[in-house]
């Protein structure tokens, strides 16, 4: 079985999570970029794993 991984957008600022998993690069990059326009802070596109 092979472990596909998912992805979070992280507040560099705070360190939390502000979004659900998200499973394309393409769509991460969208809503960092509107995170980052909302928050007017930077946001970081993490893969987290299945346990």
């Amino acid at each position: 079985m092979v472990e596909v991984p998912r992805l979070v957008l992280i507040d560099t600022a705070t360190g939390r999570r502000v979004r659900h998993r998200i499973r394309s690069i393409r769509q991460a990059l969208k809503q960092q970029e509107w995170y980052e326009t909302v928050l007017g802070r930077r946001v970081r596109i993490e893969k987290e794993f299945e346990r």
